[in-house]
């Protein structure tokens, strides 16, 4: 172990690292962020300083420096691997704290993951890592080099990341400091730098003037992709991925970083592709697995989703982005407390992210726990006092608990950062009409009921223009009751006006979304009206919302049937029949045998 000094361009002491020897052909490792921004570099071993010749391996991105000194002047240590990593393993950091040489602390490896968006992988250790003891070892029980120590998280509670020394051993080893290379280098840097304060067109046009000078350089590539995916520029992003690709086929970084951008363009199955790939060339890498399942999400293929967060929990039970991701496909799914329970499991491993509470806030207010999902809504925007979404969902929850006057309130604070948002004009309109004539809008919904009420019964005395009457009255006192409508259309489909129910069905679909007995009845009326293949894609809406309405396995074979898929149709009724409606057995019995 040595001790780097970096000293800037008026020779004054800016910043204290450690080194490790990693051969014994002199090559010490360090950070590279030690010398970033200096002008030169000082080795020293007790009070003994030890010149190096030369820079001969530099990887921004991972925060590697490597510098040769005389060969065989220290005993260069043993190195192992990180590729059989375990959470739980006991390891060792040495560092040089403040210039104390071989300083050592103990603890475990607690994560393998992903930090930065991506951009850096690191072994998360328990181990502390004081100031000055960047570029550090971290060693195993066995005393072999795994890892070099880089940083901490100053607001976590003993959070720190490690190099893995596969990453080390990966750096190309070439001279930087006797040619004109590493001055050109000073480009790419200045453009990292500049990425890190976020002054993306600057790093832009410094990424660019390096690409001029080295067009083979996928890191350069990589980084400047990064770059305009930070502005937005997708398709750009893209392009520069491929480069990176076609440079190094086996880049896994840019294959997941490429299905990021493609997700953006809504290229979902792109995005898996990609995704995919990048879980070929690495199937260890965690991040990657729920970036799957959100692609495979945004495909409705909920299953393969939940399959892939499962996937990286398996791998990592740390792993907030796995928990929230499968506890969205739940909420979906309408499983809400499973939801709640991945959210809260987010939430304990990652107490700061303003999504997951909003999205548990969700899930609560969809089970009717109202005063949870406020207090969850709350927390988000304390996090972030301009999140549109949490501002939304507590003006939703206020609207129900009748606090209208608060709920405006939220609903103008969409307005105001998004003034476009439709789902405010909505909450806005609704607000304010309960807060105007409360009471008023109370006894008229009372009547709608009433008459919806009454309809159905003559609708049972097969009473059907008399129930259409009444139908009528309802809607006129609650244009939005979406029940009133889908009576309606039951009471014209029995009339034979089957253009007439589809219009009141998609009325009713229009004012909620989920109602699945809507979709099964105007999937009814479309067969009636020989469109069995628009009468198939309402039961499959249907099925998709509720999986167990043996309904909707019924007309779907019926339709399936008059198409002449037979054995469909046979698999639709005997699922019928498994959900216990017998008339699928007599069909199964007259149609299958």
């Amino acid at each position: 172990m040595v001790v780097v000094h970096a000293y800037d361009y008026n020779d004054e002491l800016k910043m204290q690292g450690s080194g490790v020897v990693l051969n014994d052909k002199g090559y010490v490792v360090t950070n590279y962020h030690i010398l970033s921004g200096n002008e030169r570099l000082e080795i020293l071993h007790g009070k003994e300083i030890i010149p190096y010749v030369d820079i001969i391996g530099i990887d921004v991105e991972k925060d590697i420096l490597i510098l040769k000194i005389d060969a065989k002047k220290f005993p260069s240590i043993k190195v192992g691997n990180s590729k059989s990593l375990k959470i739980g393993q006991r390891v060792y950091a040495i560092g040089s704290p403040m210039g104390f040489e071989n300083t050592i602390s103990e603890g475990i490896i607690s994560g393998l993951r992903s930090y930065e968006e991506l951009r850096r992988d690191f072994i998360q250790i328990t181990a502390s890592i004081s100031s000055g003891s960047s570029g550090g070892a971290v060693l195993n029980n066995k005393g072999e080099l795994i890892a070099i120590s880089t940083l901490s998280v100053k607001e976590g509670q003993n959070i720190n990341f490690a190099i893995p020394i596969d990453d080390v051993l990966a750096v190309e080893i070439r001279s930087y400091t006797k040619n004109d290379e590493y001055r050109d280098f000073k480009l790419f840097n200045k453009g990292y730098n500049a990425f890190e304060r976020g002054n993306y067109y600057e790093a832009l046009e410094y990424y660019s003037l390096f690409i001029k000078k080295y067009q083979n350089d996928k890191f350069a590539y990589y980084n400047r992709g990064i770059t305009k995916y930070e502005l937005k520029d997708y398709t750009g992003a893209i392009q520069d991925y491929n480069k990176a690709i076609g440079i190094d086929p086996m880049y896994v970084k840019a294959y997941i970083n490429r299905g990021i951008s493609k997700g953006k363009l809504e290229d979902y199955t792109g995005a898996i592709r990609d995704f995919s790939k990048a879980i070929e060339l690495d199937p260890n890498n965690i991040r990657t697995y729920s970036f799957l399942g959100g692609a495979k999400c945004d495909l409705k293929d909920y299953t393969g989703a939940i399959q892939d967060f499962n996937k990286a929990i398996e791998l990592d039970p740390n792993d907030a982005m796995a928990y929230s991701g499968r506890g969205s496909v739940k909420n979906i799914l309408k499983d809400y407390t499973g939801a709640i329970i991945d959210f809260s499991q987010a939430i304990e491993l990652d107490p700061n992210n303003k999504y997951t509470y909003s999205n548990r806030g969700l899930a609560k207010f969809l089970l009717f726990d109202y005063t949870g999902a406020i207090q969850d809504y709350n927390k988000a925007i304390e996090l972030d006092i301009n999140f549109v979404a949490a501002y939304l969902g507590r003006g939703m929850v206020k609207e129900k608990l009748e606090d209208y006057t608060s709920a405006i309130q939220d609903y103008n604070k969409v307005k105001e950062l998004d003034p476009n948002n439709q789902f405010a004009d909505i909450g806005l309109e609704s607000a304010k009409s309960n807060l105007k004539d409360y009471k008023g809008s109370i006894q008229n919904y009372n009547y709608a009921a009433e008459y919806n009420n009454r309809g159905i019964a003559k609708h049972k005395l097969e009473d059907y223009k008399g129930a259409i009457q009444e139908y009528n009255k309802a809607i006129e006192l609650n244009s939005n009751y979406a029940e009133a409508y889908y009576n309606r259309g039951l009471a014209k489909d029995k009339l034979e006006d089957y253009n007439g129910a589809i219009q009141d069905y998609n009325k009713a679909i229009e004012l909620d979304i989920n109602f699945v007995a809507a979709y099964l009845g105007r999937g009814l009326s479309k067969a009636k009206l020989e469109d069995n293949i628009g009468a198939i894609k309402d039961f499959n809406k249907a099925i998709e919302l509720d999986p167990n309405d043996a309904m909707a396995y019924t007309g779907r074979g019926l339709s399936k049937s008059l198409l002449g898929d037979k054995i469909g149709a046979c698999t639709d009724w005997s699922k019928a029949g498994e959900l216990g409606l017998y008339y699928a057995y007599e069909l199964i019995k007259k149609y299958c045998n």
